[in-house]
């Protein structure tokens, strides 16, 4: 069968990608849903401005919600290395913090003077 030898990284990909173009298209849809019923339903003065309104913030919706969903997919992989390599929570993390470690602190005082 197909789906008996598949790789589970691959598909848990294709499935979060799709995940995320469902939800951007939904958010969308919800957008110009809430913009019809503003426009035709509740405030018809207002026509085509209710629903330009309500679709922008639908496709604001659905990018913040997209980009939410890849940052939580790209920490998801770095802790996923992060248990590959070895290195758990308990390991200091290096990198852009800046700060020098406490060793390097050391003889800092005498030259601040």
């Amino acid at each position: 069968m197909v789906f008996q030898n598949r790789n589970k990284g691959t598909w848990d990909g294709i499935e979060k990608a799709a995940m995320m173009g469902t939800n951007f298209v939904a958010h969308i849809l919800v957008g110009l849903a809430l913009g019809y019923f503003f426009d035709f339903k509740w405030f018809p003065s207002l026509k085509p401005w209710g629903l330009f309104f309500w679709l922008v913030m639908g496709i604001v919706a659905g990018f913040r919600s997209m980009y939410l969903d890849a940052m939580k997919i790209s920490k998801d992989q770095e802790m996923d290395a992060r248990k590959r390599t070895g290195s758990g929570a308990g390991a200091e993390k290096t990198g852009n913090s800046g700060k020098k470690p406490a060793s390097e602190h050391a003889g800092d005082e005498d030259r601040d003077a």
